[in-house]
C-alpha cells in the first residue's frame, strides 16, 4: 500500500486525511483526478472548488478503487501549538502506517523547516523499517487532492462528510 497525506484545521482541531490505495490502482485513480481538472487548472483544491465540483470530486473518490482513507484527528489542548500538534499527530499516523506495512508515504509540501521538523519525527519512527516518506508539492500529485478533499469533507461536516463515508474513517489522538 501507498500513503498520501494532507492537513486541515477547524479552530483548534487538526485534521490529517491519510489515502491509502494499492499501487495497482494509483494510475487509474490519478487518471481520474486528473480528469476533473479545468483548462490551465495545475490542481483541485477543494475549498476553493464550486459546491459541484466538490460533489464531482467527492463522488470520484468515493468511486475508486482500492482507496482507503483514515482522518486523524486531534484537539489541540490550551497551550499546544500547531507544531507541537503536527508532531504528535505525524508520528501517530508513521506508526500505524508501520504497523500497516505500507510501503511508501507522500505527504503534501510544506516550508523547509516545517519539512526538516517533519522529517525528524518520521524519522524516528520509520528508522528500522522499509517505509519511504517524501513531500511533493500538491500540483504533482493527484493523490494528495484526494487528502485535502477528504479531510475537506470530514471538516466541514454534514452531506459533505457522508460523500466520504465508505471510504473514510476517523481516528481520535488524545487523553
Amino acid at each position: 500500500m501507498w500513503a498520501f497525506s494532507d492537513e486541515s484545521e477547524r479552530g483548534a482541531t487538526v485534521l490529517v486525511a491519510v489515502v491509502t490505495i494499492d499501487p495497482r490502482s494509483i494510475d487509474d485513480a490519478r487518471r481520474a483526478l486528473r480528469s476533473l481538472l479545468l483548462p490551465g487548472q495545475r490542481r483541485l483544491h477543494t475549498a476553493k472548488e464550486s459546491p459541484a465540483r466538490r460533489r464531482a470530486l467527492l463522488d470520484t473518490l468515493s468511486g475508486t478503487r482500492d482507496l482507503t482513507a483514515v482522518v486523524w484527528r486531534y484537539r489541540r489542548p490550551q497551550g499546544t501549538d500547531r507544531v507541537a500538534a503536527r508532531r504528535l499527530v505525524l508520528g501517530e499516523i508513521a506508526r500505524s502506517l508501520v504497523e500497516a506495512d505500507v510501503a511508501a508515504w507522500m505527504l503534501d509540501d510544506v516550508h523547509p523547516a516545517q519539512r526538516l521538523r517533519d522529517r525528524d519525527v518520521i524519522g524516528h519512527v520509520v528508522a528500522r523499517h522499509r517505509l519511504v516518506y517524501d513531500h511533493r508539492p500538491n500540483h504533482e500529485e493527484p493523490l494528495l487532492w484526494a487528502a485535502d478533499a477528504i479531510a475537506w469533507a470530514y471538516g466541514a461536516g454534514g452531506d459533505w462528510r457522508q460523500r466520504v463515508a465508505n471510504v473514510a474513517t476517523v481516528r481520535e489522538i488524545g487523553p
